[in-house]
């Protein structure tokens, strides 16, 4: 499924995430929003022998924010963050991860009936 079968859906893409650095996004995002994929949110995790993720996605119910963003401990590294969906699920998401992370916007494609914006989490230390 497509974040543009359901208007309220984010398919949220990370980068340069380990498993330590996705698991405190997914889990900050899963405190915020229901996930809308298999395994609490996380949909997918692909990682390299050395264990560096190449690619990290999980889909989120982003109609509604059923609590605010907690996260458990501070990321290593900078982690980049590919959000598409609805115009307004994807400004929720990006307004949360903002609340949680020290956030650097990159880049936005705007489309017709969705958007995807390019977002960099930052190491509060950085």
């Amino acid at each position: 499924m497509s974040p543009s079968d359901n208007g309220t859906q984010v398919l949220v893409v990370l980068t340069g995430a380990d498993a330590h650095d996705a698991r405190i996004v997914f889990d900050a995002l899963g405190t915020a929003f229901a996930p809308a994929g298999p395994e609490e949110g996380r949909a997918a995790a692909e990682d390299d022998k050395a264990g560096a993720s190449l690619l990290r996605s999980a889909l989120y119910e982003a109609g509604e924010q059923t609590g605010h963003p907690q996260v458990a401990a501070p990321l290593r590294t900078v982690v980049n963050v590919t959000l598409q969906g609805d115009y307004g699920a994807v400004d929720r998401v990006s307004e949360i991860l903002a609340d949680a992370f020290r956030l650097e916007e990159v880049g936005e494609a705007p489309g017709d009936q969705e958007k995807e914006v390019e977002l960099r989490l930052h190491p509060h230390d950085s």
